[in-house]
């Protein structure tokens, strides 16, 4: 898993490193973490997929899908669509995240631990549920996503 910054150097770095050790070490995989916030990037640069606690990981599996097709226009198209939620749910500690879970019926309640600020701040659960309807407009995100977003 690499979490180093910047991610897409250090995973071209690696793969040419693996690439001149014989015999080639091409059965090493390389997963990227950091929210996925640099996903586009990391793609490009041969990442093998994403190991991170993004609450939607059908959005993952089809950007991955399609780089691993070698089909860049598409991989970055679903990037740039997502990349809202991407970011947005990768504030400062584990509150937005978590409401996401319970919002998407993978837990039953987001309440975090003090010191931490509860995502059910009225300002911030607005926010979410703002951003959630412009990723996502009309989808119920309890359910998996349906396949015919990544189409």
């Amino acid at each position: 898993k690499l979490e180093a910054l910047p991610t897409p150097a250090r995973i071209a770095a690696l793969r040419k490193l693996w690439a001149s050790e014989l015999p080639p070490a091409s059965d090493c995989t390389i997963l990227t973490g950091l929210g996925a916030l640099y996903a586009g990037f990391d793609m490009e640069q041969g990442t093998d997929g994403f190991m991170t606690g993004f609450a939607f990981p059908e959005i993952l599996q089809a950007m991955n899908a399609a780089a691993q097709r070698k089909e860049w226009e598409r991989a970055h198209a679903l990037y740039q669509r997502y990349l809202p939620l991407l970011v947005f749910e990768q504030q400062p500690g584990v509150a937005v995240r978590k409401e996401l879970y319970r919002l998407r019926g993978l837990i039953e309640c987001a309440h975090v631990r003090h010191p931490a600020a509860p995502a059910a701040a009225p300002a911030l659960a607005k926010a979410l549920a703002e951003q959630v309807e412009r990723s996502l407009p009309g989808i119920d995100v309890s359910q998996p996503l349906p396949a015919s977003l990544f189409a």
